[in-house]
């Protein structure tokens, strides 16, 4: 079982990017890879309780919850969080430090960063 790393970086306003990201995950699970998603950066914004349709973005919420549910780890950047000020995070992640972060990366055998 290969280990696949997803970082993404890019804020979820007015794209499909993470949206993509987040579904090309679950389609990585199909071959039998253990996924873990990483939001650093602006993706951070993804974790927010917001309403998708009002800030022209793709529903993402059901593939986080689907990740969770296949046990996958999707994982935020603590520095990231703080630095873009997010109080509440709307799904069931694990935070880890930026430390925490390189480790889970160096740890994979393979990385797709958008």
């Amino acid at each position: 079982m290969k280990k696949v790393t997803v970082v993404l970086q890019k804020s979820p306003f007015n794209t499909l990017r993470n949206s993509e990201a987040l579904r090309m995950s679950l389609g990585l699970t199909l071959a039998n890879n253990a996924v873990r998603v990483v939001f650093v950066r602006d993706a951070v914004y993804s974790l927010l309780p917001a309403k998708p349709d009002e800030i022209k973005s793709p529903a993402f919420g059901r593939h986080i919850e689907m990740l969770n549910t296949l046990k996958c780890r999707v994982v935020a950047e603590k520095e990231s969080i703080e630095e873009k000020g997010i109080g509440e995070i709307k799904y069931n992640i694990e935070v880890k430090d930026r430390k925490g972060v390189i480790e889970l990366i160096k740890d994979s055998d393979s990385v797709i960063t958008y």
